[in-house]
């Protein structure tokens, strides 16, 4: 997720866009001649040659015409002023990366240094033996292997398969993507206790709908929502992560399986809210989930299933001036109790292009880059022009307008740059300003006990990892991953709108013969290979829970 986190929707005044104070690190240069000196003077230290990087930017639109282009403009010209190389930024248009990136590569004419998200667009760079393994390169990065030291998740992350270190990566602050709101007033009014189970949030949600918890005399209100990523949420709570580009695995027996009876009682649950009118009938078409944000904000809906922590609460306050709101954690279902899935904490960014003509060049570059002093630049700009520090010693933005316009496209320069290293740039940060509004401090407060919930130990996580660590199917398994994905999903949403028509079971059955009619077994095979020669090495859900495990005690 590429989160900017500009306090998740709050105009606080301190920024928290993902920066971070990784230690300092002396700028060694390279020694002289290790030949006897015979003069009586010192000798002096030869600096490392100046190289040449070329290294992809998105192109998001944002430069003003009055900064430049994202190839110059004030932060370029700071890197090729103070860095140890001459680099050469090539813009890459955002909505369509991997498409130019593709073209470039195909033409011998891709940068020295790729900076993408998409996790199967570097896995397929690396298939195709495109990548450079960093390994050797590491020397002239000291900023990096301390991180690597303090964090040896990013190690197994950016490790593939020939054991070789290939992809840099950032740490950052674990977030959870999903998270339940619950009208706290409206139980009250009811007489109702928070649930805890799903059998008692199906019948708080039908109270919520039937009992009319806003006075008004009417049955308008919903129990919950269950559109777009609402229903991933839903999934979770049963303990499997499918959606539209993932297929729900489990682990049986030291065994990768598809997680078939749980993808069989999340949907039976969903149907269920569907069937008793306890979400909106027209759920499918809410594609961007806005409609049911805004039934919530207007205070028709007791149960917001929400797509990250954030939530307006001032908003929500001026239009319920009496509503309560609280996290709720995912009840337990029949299959056990989980957490949802949660901003990626260490996110691989950075691969190298095999044909670097020179290796050196480019890890100095990116050790410059990963200097707090320098990411800093880019993140928030010069202190005493578009910063100070605040009164908790973290940095607050001095004109909005100003660090809008001459600050905010410069942040993917420093895309690599860990984040999760320093207290500053965690969202819980602003508790310690004493400047906090009280709608501020009340968000924060929301926030800090969505995260204590979430984040329970006690809790499973809902699948083998991280979606963005998840392997990578090659080509010709991904065409029938993704032929099966439409036919299951197909078939689901059927399940949820046909009554009693057709069942969830019929839904399942359908899905296991489409299953084996693409030729699913190859992918469960590519599945077990992985895991089976992977499982030691690789990142996954219990990697992710320790790292959370490490920010929820360093932002005590």
């Amino acid at each position: 997720m590429e989160n900017k986190k500009l306090w998740l929707g709050m105009s606080v005044g301190v920024v928290a866009l993902g920066a971070t104070l990784v230690g300092c690190s002396s700028d060694k240069k390279e020694e002289a001649s290790t030949a006897p000196n015979t003069s009586s003077k010192p000798a002096a230290a030869t600096p490392a040659k100046r190289g040449d990087v070329s290294v992809t930017i998105y192109d998001r639109g944002g430069v003003p015409a009055s900064e430049g282009t994202y190839e110059e403009n004030r932060w370029t010209k700071f890197i090729n002023q103070n860095g140890p190389a001459n680099v050469k930024q090539v813009p890459i248009l955002r909505s369509d990366s991997t498409k130019k990136l593709n073209v470039l590569f195909a033409s011998g004419s891709a940068p020295d240094i790729i900076n993408e998200y998409n996790t199967p667009f570097r896995g397929s760079l690396y298939d195709q033996k495109q990548l450079m393994p960093i390994d050797n390169i590491l020397q002239y990065m000291p900023e990096y292997q301390k991180l690597l030291t303090q964090y040896p998740q990013l190690k197994k992350a950016g490790t593939k398969p020939d054991g070789k270190l290939y992809e840099i990566g950032k740490v950052k602050e674990a977030v959870a993507a999903h998270v339940l709101y619950i009208r706290t007033d409206w139980l009250k009014k009811l007489n109702l206790s928070m649930p805890t189970t799903t059998e008692e949030l199906y019948t708080v949600a039908k109270a919520f709908v039937e009992q009319d918890p806003d006075g008004n005399g009417k049955k308008d209100t919903y129990g919950m929502n269950m559109s777009t990523y609402s229903e991933q949420a839903i999934n979770e709570i049963f303990g499997e992560s499918s959606s539209a580009t993932l297929l729900a695995w489990d682990i049986k027996d030291g065994k990768v399986v598809r997680a078939w009876d749980k993808e069989q009682a999340s949907l039976t649950f969903k149907k269920s809210l569907y069937d008793a009118g306890i979400v909106d009938k027209d759920y499918i078409n809410d594609k961007d989930g806005n409609k049911a944000k805004q039934d919530f904000l207007n205070g028709k809906m007791g149960i917001f299933v929400k797509f990250s922590q954030d939530l307006d609460l001032a908003t929500f306050k001026k239009n319920n001036p009496t509503g309560e709101v609280a996290p709720l954690g995912y009840p337990k279902s029949p299959m056990g109790t989980f957490t949802g899935a949660f901003d990626n904490p260490v996110q691989m960014t950075t691969v190298v292009n095999a044909k670097a003509k020179d290796p050196e060049a480019v890890g100095r570059y990116l050790d410059f880059m990963m200097k707090p002093e320098n990411a800093r630049k880019m993140i928030f700009g010069d202190e005493g022009t578009h910063w100070k520090k605040a009164a908790n010693g973290c940095p607050q933005v001095i004109d909005p307008d100003k660090s809008k316009n001459e600050v905010a496209y410069a942040l993917d320069y420093a895309m690599f740059f860990s984040s999760g290293v320093d207290k500053c740039n965690y969202v819980l940060s602003g508790l310690s300003n004493p400047d906090l509004l009280p709608e501020q401090k009340a968000y924060l407060q929301l926030f800090q006990a969505a995260q204590k919930i979430y984040f329970d130990p006690a809790r499973e996580y809902p699948g083998i990892t991280l979606g963005d660590h998840m392997p990578v199917f090659p080509a010709d398994l991904n065409v029938i991953n993704t032929t099966i994905l439409k036919e299951k999903n197909d078939f689901f949403v059927k399940a949820i709108l046909s009554g009693a028509k057709y069942s969830p079971e019929q839904a399942i059955n359908d899905s296991k013969a489409a299953w084996d009619k693409a030729g699913g077994k190859q992918l469960e095979d590519f599945m077990n290979k992985w895991y089976s020669e992977n499982k030691d090495t690789a990142f996954l859900a219990k990697d992710a829970k320790e790292i959370v495990k490490q920010q929820m005690e360093f932002v005590k």
